[in-house]
């Protein structure tokens, strides 16, 4: 038995064995749980790896299986809590908007000395917390 599709690659992901349920695809939640055992460092590297993409392990590990597989589910890519930024860059970003807003004051004041100097701080705060995402 299985469930329709008008993409071929879809409906043989969803194929299963006779006697078996399909996935019916009408509720917009995830229903189901995959659970598979890894060692404690890979568990440590997933846990890593995610968070510096600002994404729980199960968001992160569900986007990997999304762009290996033919699947396309707006409902499984926008799962997942997402992890907050660490402090130190939440500080970064917040001390970035109030030096754009000191090169807006500048700005309006026809003072474009200031401008450029306060848009070098903010581009000195916001380059290594842009620098770390861009890695991932």
């Amino acid at each position: 038995m299985s469930e329709k599709s008008e993409n071929p690659a879809v409906s043989a992901l969803l194929e299963t064995e006779p006697g078996t349920t399909p996935l019916s695809g009408k509720r917009p939640t995830l229903q189901q749980r995959f659970v598979t055992r890894v060692s404690p460092e890979l568990a440590r590297a997933i846990v890593v790896a995610s968070r510096r993409e600002g994404l729980s392990a199960s968001a992160w590990v569900r986007r990997l299986i999304l762009e290996r597989t033919p699947l396309q589910s707006d409902v499984d890519a926008h799962s997942g809590r997402p992890v907050r930024l660490p402090k130190e860059e939440v500080t970064a970003i917040a001390a970035a908007v109030r030096e754009l807003a000191s090169v807006n004051a500048a700005i309006s004041l026809s003072d474009g000395r200031a401008a450029r100097a306060g848009l070098d701080r903010a581009r000195d705060l916001l380059i290594p917390v842009l620098m770390r995402h861009a890695r991932r």
